[in-house]
């Protein structure tokens, strides 16, 4: 039975930055935070207007659907499972009069480890149907230290580029061509929250309470929901420096064993080039003694027939983990400045005690 698919109109005006609503925030992260460590992913709805794509909705897919084993590359939107539960949400949205244009997908990560085939195949897929499909990117484990982290993607001119000329194989030729390199995978839109009238009041009445004369300021503002607290300055953060560091590690080996298949495919490729000049020029001594005969020639583009040159294997793979590789290094980097600005100030504080 073939699944139903939303046809959406054409879209010819980019996005620059999206805006998500923070009702659909809050779902998002609830929904990313109760399944950690397990990675999971749902579909984001709402509509782009004056280059803006605004997010209105969101909604999960199922879990058992999406990271049984707790892999990032079992996630995966364009699943049937989760198409045809996609195809269920969107029909009942729009009986109750809900925008229901998806306009991309939300995956939750570990660390930053979210380039994988599995993202780009469902961008891919997405575009097909609306180019400016975007992917956001929520990680559990940074949130988990005080600081939002959502971000958004979508796939780069260049990467698509490159992606039509090859037919999706990413072979050596079409990467040089289109001077494709890991920073051009995808490009990070800037990211807004808009909150509604109603949350706005809230959160105002939230930062300045209301308290009598008669009791002390101190007292309510210290159980404010909003109150000031010495978190940041917290220096147990070292764990996660520690894995961005060991997730560095495993990423160069794959890195090196991807760079030696690649290798191992020249050396063949260079061997099979070998048998065929020796089987050209045998042929064209053949030839000669057959003119000198009377014979019938053999046509020297034979050899296609005789020989068969090695696949050559995708360089996407090359492109990901070099991606990947880049952003554990900018969390290091980023993390490793903070702890050493606190480790700097602790220091300081000591030797003004002393």
């Amino acid at each position: 039975m073939a699944l139903p698919v939303t046809v959406l109109p054409e879209l010819t005006d980019p996005v620059y930055s999206a805006v998500i609503d923070s009702g659909v925030l809050l779902k998002l992260t609830k929904h990313t935070s109760e399944s950690f460590p397990a990675t999971v992913c749902g579909l984001i709805l709402g509509l782009d207007a004056d280059s803006v794509l605004q997010i209105t909705h969101a909604f999960p897919f199922p879990t058992e659907s999406t990271s049984a084993s707790g892999s990032d590359d079992l996630v995966n939107p364009r699943s049937k499972v989760n198409l045809r539960y996609q195809a269920d949400m969107i029909r009942l949205l729009k009986e109750v009069n809900i925008e229901a244009n998806p306009v991309g997908f939300y995956i939750s990560s570990y660390l930053g480890g979210f380039f994988n085939q599995a993202l780009v195949d469902s961008l891919v897929s997405f575009h097909s149907s609306n180019p400016n499909t975007i992917v956001l990117v929520h990680d559990v484990t940074k949130s988990l230290q005080g600081t939002l982290s959502l971000k958004a993607y979508r796939l780069s001119e260049q990467f698509l580029a490159a992606n039509k000329a090859s037919g999706g194989k990413f072979s050596s030729e079409a990467v040089v061509k289109h001077d494709l390199t890991y920073l051009d995978i995808l490009e990070e839109l800037p990211l807004s929250i808009k909150n509604s009238h109603l949350a706005t009041t809230l959160l105002q009445h939230l930062d300045s309470p209301a308290f009598a004369k008669e009791e002390d300021p101190k007292t309510l503002i210290s159980s404010s929901s909003l109150a000031p607290n010495f978190d940041a300055l917290e220096l147990s953060i070292d764990p996660y420096l520690e894995k961005n560091v060991e997730f560095l590690i495993d990423s160069v080996d794959d890195y090196y064993s991807e760079q030696g298949t690649f290798n191992y495919y020249q050396r063949q490729l260079a061997r099979e080039q070998a048998k065929i000049q020796q089987w050209i020029q045998k042929t064209k001594t053949e030839n000669a003694l057959r003119e000198r005969a009377n014979l019938p020639t053999v046509s020297e583009d034979d050899w296609q027939k005789q020989f068969k040159l090695p696949t050559e294997p995708s360089r996407l793979d090359n492109l990901l983990i070099s991606a990947q590789i880049n952003q554990y290094c900018n969390q290091i980097e980023e993390y490793g400045s903070v702890v050493s600005a606190k480790m700097f100030a602790i220091q300081n504080g000591l030797d003004i005690n002393n």
